[in-house]
């Protein structure tokens, strides 16, 4: 999947947005920006904002 600079950049941020949201570190309701909040600053398609994320959840589950 090619991503653009922009895309790319907010991939990164929202894996580590979706690990922190994963971690047991965080009891209750997590009060912190979410990987969908990061996802949607693009402004995506709903086609690649699927893409997306699939690509935030692969990279996280592969980085934990």
């Amino acid at each position: 999947m090619v991503l653009t600079q922009a895309e790319e950049i907010a991939v990164r941020r929202a894996v580590e947005a979706y690990s922190a949201m994963q971690s047991k570190a965080t009891k209750g309701v997590y009060r912190g920006v979410t990987a969908d909040q990061i996802l949607e600053e693009l402004h995506p398609t709903p086609l690649r904002w699927v893409a997306l994320a699939s690509l935030v959840v692969s990279r996280a589950q592969a980085g934990a």
